[in-house]
């Protein structure tokens, strides 16, 4: 059992500066992203019981170390965990954790727990694809550094992301799956109904990164289709990335009076906005690492019909035309059939919307972020056994099967 005053737990991240985020909710009330505001109030409530949790945000704009509230502090390594391997290590060693969770894959973090015995548990939102030579090589360094005994437990964020850290080679009674634990739910929303709107009415919401291989062009392309068949519905594009780059996508393609771009915007104005459109896309290309996308969650929650890719991490969760629509990865012309059957087929738009209650249902999970890191510092007969009953060896998880081809889109 350990000596909880005498831990000190270390979360690893590459990016996502909970300093930013903790000024921006002491200031304002607001979250940038779900699961921010649940997150620190976790941790700080951790850090009373412990000597203290350290927030270590490898990806920052400069060095800092800042107490946030006593037993929890934000520390900046302003450093690439991938290639800093000096730096990194420098920074591990001076703030000496008892206890390690990796928020993110990291060789080099793992090798340095190894090395200096530290106590360490993977607490993921990623998959993990071998998709080439290179990636199999990789994923099996991998598992056999989350195999080594110094790794307690793997967390990961959905059942699918779980599968596939089974599949590169983790043994299945470390990998826990998790989740949050939400205060909005779908009860707290009606279902929705198409209306007699005109389609070149519509509004459309993507929210995410706004990079390449989250399929944000194919959604540019697909509005690209639909204008040439006399269609323009509206998008606006809600996340940070690559602006420059898709402004200037929605100027070549002609879109200018269709699409926006906003930005970041904080988490309730995100939900207002997905709750107000008519359709919410999720278009991740296979080659992006995606576990469940909280976006879908919060679609679902909202009752804002979804069309989804099929990228391997999405299926078997839905089925299609009852849940969700879903097309091709890359394929504009699908997804603008997808876009133009949805926004025309009142039937079909109301089954989405009163489905997706129990759609999001189906996808919760057991054990919570904050349990998962409470049951592990216990380390009590009662903690283990807490986790190792839902771990893949041992909880045998149901997950619903898709009644239909993910590569057939509606009316194709």
């Amino acid at each position: 059992m350990s000596n909880l005053a005498e831990i000190r737990l270390a979360i690893l991240q590459y990016a996502g500066d909970m300093r930013e985020s903790y000024q921006l909710l002491s200031q304002s009330g607001k979250q940038l992203y779900f699961g921010h505001k649940y997150i620190l109030e976790s941790t700080a409530a951790i850090g009373q019981q412990i000597d203290e949790v350290i927030f270590i945000c490898c990806k920052t704009s400069s060095k800092y170390s800042e107490v946030l509230e006593p037993g929890l502090r934000a520390v900046g390594g302003n450093l690439d965990p991938h290639k800093d391997a000096r730096r990194l290590f420098d920074l591990l060693n001076q703030e000496k954790p008892t206890h390690l969770v990796l928020h993110f894959p990291s060789f080099l973090a793992l090798k340095w727990a190894k090395r200096n015995r530290v106590k360490t548990m993977g607490l993921f939102a990623d998959s993990f694809q071998n998709t080439s030579i290179f990636a199999r090589l990789r994923h099996a360094r991998l598992a056999n550094l989350l195999n080594d005994k110094t790794v307690d437990f793997v967390a990961n964020h959905g059942l699918s992301s779980c599968h596939s850290l089974r599949h590169i080679g983790v043994r299945p009674d470390k990998i826990v799956p998790w989740d949050y634990p939400y205060e909005t739910t779908p009860s707290d929303f009606s279902p929705k109904s198409l209306g007699t709107a005109n389609i070149n009415d519509r509004n459309i919401v993507y929210v995410g990164g706004l990079y390449e291989t989250k399929g944000v062009g194919d959604i540019l392309n697909a509005l690209g289709a639909l204008r040439e068949s006399g269609i323009t519905p509206n998008l606006t594009l809600i996340g940070n990335g690559d602006l420059d780059f898709f402004r200037a996508e929605v100027q070549r393609l002609g879109l200018d009076n269709q699409v926006v771009l906003t930005g970041g915007l904080p988490n309730d104005q995100v939900l207002e906005k997905m709750r107000w459109a008519d359709v919410v896309v999720v278009p991740s290309r296979h080659a992006y690492p995606e576990g469940l996308p909280l976006t879908i969650y919060e679609a679902l929650t909202v009752r804002t019909p979804l069309i989804i890719s099929d990228h391997p991490m999405f299926l078997q969760k839905f089925e299609l035309e009852k849940d969700v629509l879903m097309f091709p990865e890359k394929d504009a012309s699908a997804l603008a059939r997808c876009l133009q059957t949805l926004l025309t087929d009142a039937k079909l738009y109301g089954t989405l919307s009163l489905n997706s209650a129990d759609a999001w249902a189906r996808l919760q999970l057991p054990v919570k972020w904050h349990a998962a890191i409470e049951q592990w510092i216990a380390d009590t007969p009662e903690s283990r056994q807490y986790l190792f009953q839902y771990s893949l060896g041992q909880c045998s998880y149901q997950e619903q099967q898709l009644r239909s081809s993910p590569v057939l889109s509606p009316r194709s």
